[in-house]
């Protein structure tokens, strides 16, 4: 008997994975176009620019895990105000930021990995990959939706009130009678 693989197991471990390699190539990006050199021996972290450089990985894994980024922000908040700012420490790092979140990440996807389980139980022991599509088809749209909501240039914070509407639909559908 093959052992039963569960939604509410999946996609944690899928999300948390996905929002790691996105988010970390997009801050990645992100540091490397704010080194650059800027008026003389500045950088672009030293203007405005860093308010405005958001590359489409970071976007992505930001929308499509928008209940956990903004709970990993709310978590790092108490941190940034307790640290000193100044020009040895320049505060906490955003790739510590994005850490904090993929723990949010895991429990976000598990209750939605919970909610399918619930809605669509697996048929037999194949588990997961047999029994009903719906899931798979959401799934596969809603990432759909979130890659062209990374992609759009709906200004520089503009994918936020875009990741925040999407997982309130997403949300209001899953929460749905099961």
């Amino acid at each position: 008997m093959r052992q039963e693989f569960r939604f509410r197991m999946l996609l944690p471990a899928v999300q948390t994975v996905l929002a790691t390699l996105f988010g970390g190539v997009g801050l990645w990006q992100r540091n490397e176009i704010l080194n650059r050199p800027f008026l003389g021996d500045q950088r672009l972290w030293e203007s405005t620019a860093r308010f405005h450089v958001w590359p489409w990985p970071y976007k992505f894994a930001v929308i499509s895990n928008m209940p956990a980024f903004l709970a990993g922000s709310l978590v790092s908040l108490p941190i940034r105000v307790l640290l000193p700012v100044n020009a040895l420490s320049p505060g906490l790092p955003e790739a510590v930021e994005l850490a904090i979140s993929l723990v949010f990440v895991a429990m976000l996807w598990y209750w939605v990995g919970d909610r399918f389980d619930r809605r669509w139980p697996a048929a037999g022991d194949a588990g997961v990959f047999s029994g009903s599509r719906t899931p798979w088809i959401l799934l596969l749209i809603f990432t759909a939706v979130c890659l062209v909501g990374a992609l759009l240039p709906i200004g520089h914070v503009g994918y936020v009130p875009c990741g925040a509407l999407l997982w309130l639909t997403t949300v209001f559908i899953i929460r749905g009678r099961h």
